[in-house]
């Protein structure tokens, strides 16, 4: 007859149920609704077939500071009805940074991307894996994780006769804690340090320094998501992937950090 669970176990097996539901198999969250008269107003401009006005009242909404993943997704709809592919990539990257499992915003921006000509930087498995959680909820996971360990260490401490029977749940959450920490690492450093910038003109000449009579390196096309490693006032350093490097005008992109 085995023998019952200590109630210090039990209320570990309970703590790690409730981690396992609320971090682990967190639910997919919808997008927010906003409902505001001007956001109604702007979807009726869309439903309209007036696709560059509704994304001008979009784009309205959201330099007044209301952001939403609903908004940032209607916005790349607009746009990419207007033909404008590269500001339909950009809103649609702004709206998975806010919903990451959103199954529609991750479709349609997949669908826009596959509509880009020419060279372009493609998105790599390590960020594709980042990209499935905000940096709120890495955050989140690895303080979690974290402190979970503590509390092992500490019951440990407390119980060193449990030692053999929590062996593999402390190296485990050791484990984890070591691997959430590094993907929030690397996710702070995409956040914090890597920028993108989207071409939203139908074509753009990257050369090969910041002057217009510079030798042109390559051509890139709207909605060409290129990385930034150097600026100046009036011209941006980028790269489409090894062998593709220059310079291309402020003024031919839209950028964002990542």
């Amino acid at each position: 007859m085995s023998a019952a669970l200590h109630p210090t176990q039990d209320l570990l097996a309970r703590l790690c149920r409730l981690f396992v539901v609320a971090f682990v198999l967190w639910p997919l969250a919808a997008r927010p609704e906003a409902m505001s008269a001007d956001f109604e107003a702007a979807n009726k401009l869309y439903e309209e077939g007036k696709y560059a006005e509704a994304a001008a009242s979009y784009e309205k909404l959201l330099q007044g500071g209301r952001v939403s993943a609903a908004l940032y997704f209607n916005l790349g709809n607009a746009a990419f009805k207007s033909s404008q592919i590269g500001r339909a990539i950009a809103a649609y990257r702004q709206a998975e940074r806010l919903a990451p499992r959103d199954p529609d915003v991750r479709a349609n921006l997949q669908f826009a991307r596959n509509q880009v000509q020419g060279p372009t930087l493609p998105t790599g498995r390590w960020q594709r894996w980042l990209n499935r959680f905000t940096l709120n909820e890495w955050t989140v996971m690895a303080a979690a994780v974290a402190w979970l360990l503590f509390l092992l260490l500490a019951l440990l401490q407390w119980r060193p006769a449990l030692k053999a029977t929590l062996r593999r749940t402390v190296l485990a959450a050791a484990a984890g804690a070591v691997l959430l920490a590094a993907c929030l690492g690397a996710a702070l450093y995409q956040a914090r340090s890597v920028r993108t910038a989207i071409v939203v003109r139908p074509e753009a000449v990257v050369r090969a320094g910041w002057f217009d009579e510079s030798k042109e390196a390559f051509t890139v096309h709207d909605g060409a998501e290129l990385k930034v490693l150097d600026q100046n006032d009036k011209w941006l350093q980028v790269t489409a992937g090894p062998l593709r490097l220059g310079w291309v005008p402020r003024k031919d992109v839209v950028i964002e950090g990542y």
